[in-house]
Formats: structure tokens, sequence, C-alpha cells
């Protein structure tokens, strides 16, 4: 059965990137409909975080109350409504209030099915499960970018954006009909639930202010941060960058979005294998996650910087499949890192953490707009501008986070306070 429900949260995930997307592939398309300027539009982008971070936090908080199922549930409905109520936008402010209820609803969602999915696998499969749900990420976001693409020439983007409303609300009669809350089938998977998962006390809050401002949770969170810049970046100029600077057809354009997609999922896949591997081997969260983060962002940043120089479609597409594949790493394997500081509030903290390295999103889609239009005429050299910002948040935050953040001295303090008190920590 966990399987079966790791098949709907990728599903969910599949289109929860989709929705977050699809305005990306209009860009050009809503931007002469509304007379929209690149500023205006990294504030299209932009408007989206800003309820979607605030969201993030608060509906984490509410996991406890309602449950992960419920929740899912829950943010599925409103997402077919808002899809379906696109046909409403008929202006740029009204566009802003769509993106910003969207945020609103999708916000809780990272927080939800990853506490979800940490129900259902033990700690030495998680880095695994995770990426094939984080691979639902480029699945929506382009390797469904031809369809998406196709709709949108061919029947206008207020339809393709319903589309994906019907798409959320087939989802959820079937998650309602067949979903469980947690394993209650297999021994497995019973096993899982009452070995692996904490029990639940009371926790102040000083411990989880604790757990906020410690090196860990604040250098996870910043290379989160600039991965996040980067899916930002991709989602919101991606789309532009290759029609305007690199002169590719719209339908050439879902292609290669297509291939990146599918293409960053796989990286991303074997990466989480490689840590599942290592960690199996060693039981080092240094060696398994931080090393293995820390290496693939910076490696990452480097390939990306050569975008700049070398601009043959080719060599783009290469290079965008290999660095979103390597930044998102950090969305497969940092969660596991932040689940170690509070397993007990696992959703919260998962929260928190959402909210913080979303922040890139507010901020991204507008810096990356002040800067390509900045270059004035100059297409190419405003999205170089753009790039170059990405690759100096590599370079710094991997660099930190790879010399000073190691998981394994949690470990020992973790390990003296399970001996005094006979508590169970999740890993």
């Amino acid at each position: 059965m966990r399987w079966i429900t790791l098949g709907f949260l990728f599903l969910l995930f599949t289109i929860n990137y989709a929705d977050k997307s699809i305005a990306g592939f209009a860009a050009v398309q809503i931007s002469e409909e509304f007379g929209i300027s690149p500023v205006q539009w990294g504030l299209v982008g932009s408007s989206f975080f800003v309820s979607f971070v605030i969201a993030s936090v608060f509906g984490s908080s509410l996991v406890g109350f309602f449950g992960t199922k419920k929740m899912l549930a829950f943010m599925a409905l409103t997402w077919s409504i808002l899809q379906l109520g696109a046909f409403a936008i008929t202006s740029f402010p009204m566009l802003i209030a769509y993106r910003i209820l969207l945020g609103v609803f999708e916000g809780p969602f990272f927080a939800v099915v990853i506490t979800h999915l940490y129900k259902w696998f033990p700690p030495e499969s998680r880095g695994k499960a995770t990426a094939i749900l984080n691979f639902g990420s480029p699945f929506g976001s382009l390797v469904c970018a031809p369809a998406l693409v196709y709709m949108i020439q061919h029947y206008g983007w207020k339809v393709s954006f319903a589309s994906l409303g019907i798409l959320s609300l087939v989802w959820l009669i079937f998650w309602v009909w067949l979903g469980k809350e947690h394993p209650e089938n297999s021994a497995e998977e019973i096993n899982i639930v009452k070995e692996k998962t904490p029990v639940k006390q009371k926790v102040r809050f000083s411990e989880i202010s604790l757990a906020l401002v410690s090196r860990i949770f604040i250098l996870t969170t910043f290379v989160a941060f600039t991965c996040y810049w980067l899916i930002s970046w991709l989602q919101v100029w991606m789309p532009s960058y290759l029609t305007q600077a690199l002169k590719v057809s719209p339908t050439q354009m879902g292609y290669i979005s297509a291939i990146i997609g599918l293409g960053a999922g796989l990286v991303t896949f074997s990466i989480s294998s490689l840590s599942d591997y290592l960690y199996k081997k060693s039981s080092s969260y240094k060696k398994s996650h931080v090393m293995v983060i820390g290496l693939s962002i910076l490696t990452g940043a480097i390939l990306f910087y050569s975008i700049t120089e070398v601009h043959y479609i080719a060599w783009v597409t290469f290079v965008l499949l290999v660095v979103k594949g390597l930044f998102s790493s950090v969305s497969a394997l940092g969660p596991a890192i932040i689940n170690r500081l509070a397993a007990d509030r696992t959703a919260l903290m998962i929260g928190i953490y959402t909210a913080l390295q979303t922040m890139a999103g507010v901020i991204a889609p507008i810096v990356s707009g002040s800067l390509i239009q900045k270059a004035g005429s100059d297409i190419v050299l405003g999205y170089n501008y753009s790039v170059l910002m990405i690759v100096a948040l590599g370079v710094v935050f991997s660099s930190l986070f790879l010399i000073i953040v190691n998981p394994d001295k949690l470990k020992k303090k973790k390990t003296t306070s399970v001996d005094k008190d006979s508590e169970n920590v999740v890993v």
C-alpha cells in the first residue's frame, strides 16, 4: 500500500508543479493580452510566493488537527476551484489576485506531503522515496510542457489552466476513495509506524526555537533557498529565455522543457540513490547528505555559469537538465536533515523550512526581471545577469554548507538523550 500511496503523492506533486509552471509557458500570451512589462511579469511570479510563504507555516501547523489525508484532499479541492476559475481573469490586478490565492492554498503542500510520506517509509529508504516524489516537480513543470504549450497555443491559456483544475478534481475523487492516513495493512508497514515514529510528546517552543537558530537549519535553508531561486527562474523565466534569447519556437521550447524535466528527474533520483547507499554503508549524514548536497550545488553552479558564454541550444539544454537535477538534490535530501532537528514536529519544521526557502520565489522573479530590463535591448545580456546571480548564490552557500554543517554531531547528542529518556528518535 505504501507504493500506491507514493503513486498518489507523485501525481498530486505533478499537478502542483504544473499549476505553478503553466503561467510561465503562457507568459508571452498573457503579457501581450494585458500589456505587462518584464518587471510586472516578475511581480506576477512573486505574488504567488508572497502568500505561499505565509501559508506554508500556518497550513503546516494544522496537520496535527486535521491529519495529512484531509489536508491533501482540501488543497486538491481548492486548486480545482481556482484553476477552473481562470476564465474570470480579465485584467492584470485580477491575475495578481488569482496568483496570490493559488499561493495560499499551495503553500502548505510540501510540508504536508513530506509528513505523509514519512509515515509510510523508514529512514533508510526516505531519500529514494522523496526523490521519486520530487520527480513530480520536473514531470509537472517541464515534462508536461509540450502538452501544456500545445493547449495554450490552440485553445488559449485559460482553457489550459482549467484543464489542470479538472485533473485535481479527478485526483481528489480517487484519493477520498482509496487514500489512507497511515499504514494499517502489512506487518512491515505497521512496524514503520511502531518502530520508526517517535513517541508523541509535548514539545516546548524553546526546543523548536533552538532548532530554528541552529547552524544546521540555517545553512540547509540557505542551500534550499538557492535551489528554489533556480526553480523560480526556470518556472518564470526559462520559457521566455528559450524563445527570446535563444530564438526557439514555442513548440521547440515545449519539447526542450520536457527533455530538461525528464533528465533532471533522473539525475536527482540517481543522486538520492547514492545518498541512500552511502547512509546504509556509513550511517553518517555528513557523508550521505551534506557532502552529496553540497558538492551537487557547487558543481551545478559552476556548470550553470557556462551558458553565459556558450549559447548553443544543445549545450544550454544539457546544462539546464544537469543543473536542475543537481540543485534538486537538496529538495530530496534536505527535509531528512531538518527532520532530525525536531522529529516529533516534522510538519511544523518542514513548513517553516519551506516558507524560508520559498522566499526565493518572492525575490527571484522581481530581481531577475529587473536585471533583464536593465540590460535594455540586449536581452541575452539581461538573462546572463540573472544566471550569474544564481551562480553566486550556489557557490557561496554550498561552500559554507560543506564546511560547517555536520548532522552527525547532532546524532551523538540525541543518542545521549535517548539513553536517558528511553525515547525513539527518527533519523
